[in-house]
């Protein structure tokens, strides 16, 4: 069957930066496509580039035989290609009714609420709706210009289980009356469910392609996801290195406790009555699919997100919302997602500004763990490599001495081979200083390593949590929180798809 939309060769991304590459794939009339992928994979950059908000390098991307790599958004979107944000930003001004005349094509007829599913909140505001309500509208927005090609860009995130199977069962209502949509969502059952072929993006190039059975069953999909033999480190063990007296820590008090938490943002909840722990001197790794909500949590340790429910102690003290300077006065430390410094000072600066007063010795002794740091003291950190920029963000953090570390995607945009060195040298240095670690890693295998402890995260709650031995041993049981995949046993804890021709 001859692709609605064909997207061949497509190299794009954002400014002069390629964060896609050599991607090809066709949208057929009638049908439902898959794509996921880790974060960073590219995922969102390539929908930016069909629809118009991102920069094609190279390649070519039609529309029922049109092409449109030169036309604006706004043409693409008249000639029938529509999409819906991750934001659900909508007219805040307009009534419901108005948002979606707004974007109705001359051609198209009356976007018409009733038609949509929306009349009952047809005349109201989108700030007196309710998150569910205001995906409902985004989504009836890209449909009411009766688009040829819909792509759906995480339309599952913030919905409870029986809006999701909603969700899934009006995307088929929408490709049963011949729209090609191309469905994105952090919610790999939920793709798998609804999808009939299924692209898997990863490090901006497509990895593996097909029915869902054959692309969850593909071990470049495992490596996408979970790390291991083809994923960064390439063939680094499994297993953790061995311990000897000088890497054992001594466990001590808990420093990080969480009891039934929940929090999230204006858009509903995020994470769901979770308990957890981090001890002195430990690693705790903190594991789930993208959108399960491991950064969710980092950030409501840290006092950046107040819990809507349940408690949160940190250093023995009972929180909803600690105050964030108060917990970093204290020995609380992290290091975010897509490296922690200011990219403008240089090396030193970004040193010295963290430790503060006593800065010369704290300096001096951190650069012992990272020596590769000295002699790049003097450039600016938004010059350094990943590699580089990622030990100074450790850097960062350490010379405040913390007693807790929360640190969010160490490998995260590093090069193969890098992010096993650094997490072997995590673990150095908890032992060292005796420092609890929470260390959320997008590839499993290699934060099971180095870690004592893990916890599995799945759509906001602990769906598995166990010694790090154990989780590694049991690969099945991480396949199941982050593909979907059924375990060949009960936990003992909580087609071919080829290319477009050319």
């Amino acid at each position: 069957m001859t692709a609605l939309l064909s997207v061949d060769m497509l190299a794009a991304g954002q400014g002069g930066t390629r964060i896609v590459e050599d991607v090809s794939f066709g949208l057929e009339a009638g049908s439902v496509t898959g794509l996921i992928g880790p974060n960073g994979a590219g995922k969102t950059t390539l929908i930016d580039a069909l629809t118009g908000f991102a920069t094609i390098f190279a390649g070519s991307v039609n529309l029922d035989g049109a092409a449109l790599a030169e036309l604006p958004a706004h043409e693409r979107q008249r000639r029938g290609l529509a999409r819906t944000f991750q934001a659900l930003d909508l007219f805040d001004s307009l009534a419901v009714a108005e948002n979606l005349a707004v974007v109705e094509r001359p051609t198209a007829g009356s976007a018409d609420a009733g038609r949509l599913g929306l009349a009952a909140i047809a005349d109201r505001l989108p700030a007196t709706l309710s998150h569910d309500e205001r995906a409902a509208v985004a989504l009836g927005r890209a449909l009411a210009a009766t688009p040829k090609v819909l792509l759906l860009d995480e339309p599952a995130a913030g919905l409870d289980p029986a809006d999701r199977r909603e969700l899934a069962a009006r995307i088929r209502r929408i490709a049963g009356r011949g729209v090609a949509v191309l469905l994105v969502d952090h919610d790999v059952q939920l793709v798998f469910d609804v999808c009939d072929r299924v692209l898997v993006l990863d490090g901006g190039r497509i990895v593996a392609r097909g029915l869902p059975a054959q692309v969850r069953a593909d071990p470049a999909v495992r490596a996408a996801y979970l790390g291991g033999s083809d994923g960064p480190g390439g063939s680094e063990p499994a297993s953790p290195p061995a311990p000897t007296a000088s890497t054992v820590p001594a466990v001590g008090d808990e420093l990080l406790v969480f009891e039934r938490v929940s929090s999230g943002y204006n858009e509903g909840p995020v994470l769901r009555e979770v308990s957890l722990s981090v001890r002195a001197g430990e690693i705790v790794a903190l594991l789930g699919a993208n959108g399960a909500g491991k950064t969710t949590l980092i950030r409501t340790a840290a006092g950046l997100v107040p819990a809507s429910a349940g408690r949160v102690g940190v250093f023995g003290e009972w929180f909803r919302r600690p105050a964030p300077s108060a917990l970093a006065r204290r020995g609380l430390a992290v290091v975010p997602q897509g490296r922690g410094a200011l990219g403008r000072l240089t090396v030193r600066e970004n040193l010295r500004l963290a430790a503060g007063r006593s800065h010369r010795g704290e300096i001096e002794r951190v650069l012992g763990w990272f020596p590769a740091l000295g002699g790049l003291l003097d450039r600016a950190a938004g010059e350094l490599s990943g590699g580089e920029r990622q030990r100074l963000a450790l850097a960062v953090a350490l010379v405040r001495r913390p007693r807790l570390l929360l640190v969010d995607e160490l490998s995260f945009g590093l090069a193969p081979g890098v992010a096993p060195r650094l997490l072997d040298l995590l673990r150095a240095i908890a032992a060292e200083t005796s420092a609890g670690v929470l260390l959320v890693e997008q590839f499993a295998a290699l934060a099971l390593r180095v870690a004592d402890r893990g916890y599995v995260l799945d759509r906001g709650r602990v769906a598995l949590a166990a010694p790090a031995a154990e989780l590694a041993a049991r690969p099945d049981l991480l396949e199941a929180s982050y593909l979907g995949a059924t375990p060949a046993a009960p936990a003992a804890r909580p087609a071919d798809f080829p290319p477009p021709a050319s």
